[in-house]
C-alpha cells in the first residue's frame, strides 16, 4: 500500500475514534443477558469466547467492547483496511480477509489467537452480504476451537439508518441503546458433518433475528421493560 495512502486510512482511524467516542459516549447503554457471558468468563478464565452479530451494527460493537484486544475479520480489500485502522484505534486485533478473498488463512489464524484464550468474532453476513444471513465462517472456527458462540445484537431508540447494502444503523445522540445477549450458546462438535455445520449457521441466523426483531421493537412497546419477553412469531416476519 503506498505511504500516502495508508497515512490517509490512518488518519481516518483516529478520527473514527474520536466522533464515535463522543457519540456513543452521550447514549444511555443496557444490556440484557449478560448473565451468561459472565458466568461463562468466570468459570473460563482462560479459554477464549466467539461472538455473532449482524454488520449492520459493527460500529458500536467495537465501541462496546473496546480495549479489550477482541479478534475481528478485516476485508483484505481497502475498505477492509479502513475498517482494520478503525477498530485498531479501540484495542482490537484486526486479521484481515473475508469469505471472498484469503479467508481461510484469515480463519486459521483467528484460531491460533483464540487457542490462545482470546476473544472475539465475525459479522457473519459480511464482508457483502446478503443481509442478515451468514457465512459458514463462524461455525467453522467454533468447530475448530471448539469454542461456544454468543450471538448478540443490539438497537437504539432513535437512530440513522445508512442506505447500504447492510442498513448500517448510528444511534442518535443521546439515545438509548439496548444491547442483547441469547439465552444460550451454540456449540458446533468437532466432528460435524458439513450439513450439521449448515444446519447450526441457520439456527445462528433464526437467533440473531429473533434478537434484532427484540431489540428493534423494544422501544416501540412501553408496556415491555425486557425486550426478551418480546415474542416473535415463527415464521419471523421480515
Amino acid at each position: 500500500m503506498k505511504p500516502l495512502k495508508y497515512a490517509a486510512y490512518y488518519l481516518f482511524g483516529w478520527i473514527s475514534r474520536v466522533i464515535a467516542t463522543l457519540l456513543f459516549s452521550t447514549c444511555r447503554i443496557t444490556a440484557y443477558g449478560q448473565a451468561i457471558e459472565k458466568q461463562y468468563l468466570r468459570e473460563n478464565p482462560d479459554k477464549g469466547l466467539l461472538y455473532a452479530s449482524w454488520h449492520r451494527g459493527v460500529m458500536f460493537f467495537v465501541y462496546f467492547y473496546r480495549f479489550l484486544n477482541f479478534i475481528v475479520m478485516a476485508s483484505a480489500s481497502d475498505d477492509g483496511e479502513i475498517a482494520a485502522q478503525a477498530t485498531k484505534r479501540f484495542g482490537w486485533i484486526p486479521v484481515r480477509g473475508s469469505s471472498t478473498r484469503h479467508g481461510r488463512l484469515a480463519l486459521r489464524e483467528m484460531e491460533a489467537y483464540f487457542d490462545k484464550g482470546y476473544r472475539g468474532g465475525l459479522v457473519v453476513d459480511a464482508p457483502q452480504g446478503p443481509r442478515c444471513v451468514s457465512k459458514i465462517g463462524i461455525i467453522m472456527l467454533a468447530k475448530r476451537t471448539g469454542l461456544p458462540i454468543i450471538p448478540v445484537i443490539w438497537g437504539a431508540e432513535r437512530c440513522w439508518r445508512l442506505g447500504s447494502w447492510d442498513r448500517t444503523i448510528i444511534p442518535k445522540p443521546f439515545s438509548r441503546i439496548v444491547f442483547l445477549y441469547a439465552n444460550k450458546f451454540i456449540r458446533v462438535p468437532r466432528d460435524a458433518t458439513r450439513e450439521e455445520c449448515d444446519q447450526l449457521r441457520q439456527q445462528l441466523d433464526h437467533v440473531l433475528n429473533t434478537l434484532m426483531f427484540q431489540t428493534d421493537h423494544f422501544f416501540r412497546l412501553n408496556n415491555v421493560s425486557d425486550p426478551r419477553r418480546i415474542v416473535v412469531s415463527d415464521p419471523q416476519p421480515e
